[in-house]
């Protein structure tokens, strides 16, 4: 992620003695963990002009401070502390209770910042000083619109939009909808793109330079599926909202894409079994269905991806698979991934399995190896686990990308 960008002064040669802390704003980056705090943007009056600080001249309460940047203008009021993503206090969203199916909510973000040594300027000693702020820009996540589409139907699917920066509606861009999980139902639109990055991953301005794309996230405020594979009422309202953006952008019905993570997963499988020709492709993360119901989907372009510690979307996807098979489809397999490999190591198997050809690509993780199964003793860290690593392996999204339909 992009880091902000300093501003820097003319110097003037006025007594900065007294000079304290001006403002604070907390930054958010996206995050396979969710969007977290992990930069804070400190402003001293105009005319500081400091000249060299380090980061043990500050402190940040309830933080770990990494590092700290001054530009290189000859005059400066400002600096940036990066924090550490992994702090319990980067968190933008918080459970409420300890049950694992209680909700997620948006957390208050503040920052406290102090300076705790006198620094050096070019026109005196700054003394130290403290200031506490709640402003906060969230990098990536500002630039997703809010809406809500109204189905013929009455039902109203709340979403969040990405449209491409400079859009040019004479030029035809790929749509990619991400659908969150059953623990971020929410009646907030953005929670989806505050608790992981299944959205966000694919609005960054890495990913946009190479891929400029919509990306759509609904947001549901109830159960959208269940384990008894029921057909849900949210599908056909969420189908109609993508031929809705169609025609309102100059978007290619042969490059929709649809995943989603456990929940969002099944509504994605649900689509595919009802609506086979709809998606180019689809990234399945973490996600179940009934097997006997799926040979519809056998002729999609599918990616899976499961722990195999996942007590109920492992031994489901394999049964899934042998149906596909049984119908049409090339299935091509590689397991025993290790979770905590590096991305590059990842983005090689990958490459590797999509090299064996095929239509449906299934690959797991080796069990106890996902990064939350490291820190939590959950029996639904397998399960949860899986998507905090899946939106960052680059060469599934590129494959998702390549995918058309045959017009």
């Amino acid at each position: 992620m992009k880091k902000l960008i300093l501003t820097g002064l003319t110097c003037a040669m006025a007594s900065t003695a007294y000079a304290q802390i001006e403002s604070v704003t907390a930054v958010t980056t996206p995050n396979g963990l969710g969007q977290r705090v992990t930069q804070a943007v400190v402003n001293y009056p105009e005319n500081t002009c400091l000249t060299a600080v380090q980061k043990t001249d500050f402190s940040v309460e309830n933080r770990t401070i990494t590092g700290v940047t001054l530009n290189d203008a000859k005059c400066v009021n400002q600096l940036v502390l990066e924090l550490d993503p992994q702090d319990t206090d980067a968190a933008t969203t918080e459970k409420l209770g300890n049950d694992r199916s209680a909700p997620y909510t948006e957390r208050h973000i503040s920052l406290t910042v102090k300076q705790v040594n006198s620094l050096t300027s070019q026109s005196g000693q700054v003394k130290p000083s403290e200031f506490t702020s709640s402003k906060v820009i969230n990098q990536v996540v500002d630039d997703f619109q809010q809406a809500e589409f109204k189905d013929e139907s009455g039902v109203v699917v709340k979403y969040n939009l990405f449209v491409p920066k400079n859009y040019d509606p004479n030029k035809s861009y790929p749509l990619v909808m991400f659908i969150h999980d059953a623990g971020s139902t929410n009646s907030n639109v953005k929670h989806t793109l505050l608790q992981g990055n299944g959205a966000t991953s694919f609005a960054g301005p890495e990913w946009q330079a190479k891929h400029p794309a919509f990306v759509l996230a609904p947001q549901f405020d109830h159960a959208i599926v269940n384990d008894k594979s029921e057909d849900p009422a949210d599908l056909e309202p969420t189908i109609n909202l993508i031929k809705s953006l169609v025609k309102q952008y100059n978007i290619d019905p042969n490059r929709l894409y649809t995943t989603g993570q456990s929940g969002g997963a099944m509504m994605s499988i649900a689509m595919n079994i009802k609506h086979p020709d709809f998606f180019a492709a689809s990234y399945i993360v973490a996600g179940q269905w009934e097997p006997s119901v799926t040979a519809p989907m056998a002729k999609n372009n599918i990616f899976v991806l499961v722990s195999e510690n996942d007590a109920k979307a492992f031994p489901t996807e394999n049964e899934i698979m042998k149906v596909l098979a049984e119908n049409g489809a090339t299935v091509k397999e590689s397991h025993g991934w290790n979770a905590q490999a590096p991305v590059t190591e990842l983005n090689e198997k990958v490459n590797a399995l999509l090299a064996q050809g095929g239509n449906i690509h299934y690959a797991s993780f080796t069990g106890g190896t996902l990064p939350m199964e490291q820190n939590s003793q959950s029996k639904g860290a397998a399960h949860m686990g899986t998507w905090q690593v899946a939106y960052n392996i680059d060469a599934i999204k590129e494959w998702l990308f390549s995918q058309r339909k045959a017009k």
